[in-house]
């Protein structure tokens, strides 16, 4: 497994999912990597989860030096999130894949949130990256990994603040 991250979130499993749900936070959390939303539907599901999927737009400089080498330009990138109904206790669990356009790198994870009451939320991610690109796609994955556990993190950091600007 490339990725394995834990984080606390000062807020409840139920406002973070909603943050998730939002076009507002992806536009914030957009704003705060450098790419831009180009869009984004969410989808309640019977179950009581959701399918958020976001399409953004990224230049390649901001990837990785060895990720520039193949990438040019702006990188389109499709993000599609699954997440299950609540829990009892009210935690949640996610499913994503990111698929890069015109390149054959495709990143898998999955993250749960720890429902630990209305105050905290422990938030677990664990992804890998697949490159299938001969010579460098090795290169690529681990140049890759770290750029991943930083969103993660800033992702973690950026939803407690998007609640707390929202909240009534």
């Amino acid at each position: 497994m490339a990725l394995e991250a834990e984080t606390v979130i000062t807020h409840s499993a139920d406002d973070i999912i909603a943050a998730y749900t939002s076009k507002e936070f992806h536009e914030h959390l957009a704003g705060k990597v450098g790419s831009q939303l180009k869009s984004f539907d969410s989808s309640a599901r019977p179950d009581g989860g959701y399918t958020i999927v976001s399409e953004q737009a990224i230049n390649a400089e901001k990837l990785p030096d060895i990720a520039q080498k193949v990438l040019k330009g702006t990188v389109t990138v499709t993000v599609t999130d699954t997440w299950s109904g609540p829990d009892a206790d009210g935690s949640r669990r996610s499913d994503t894949e990111v698929k890069i356009h015109g390149a054959p790198v495709k990143a898998v994870a999955s993250q749960t949130l720890h429902a630990r009451g209305a105050a905290e939320t422990k938030a677990t991610v664990r992804g890998d990256v697949d490159v299938k690109i001969p010579l460098i796609g090795g290169k690529i994955k681990k140049a890759a990994e770290p750029y991943m556990k930083k969103f993660v993190e800033l992702q973690s950091k950026e939803v407690a603040k998007f609640i707390e600007q929202n909240k009534a």
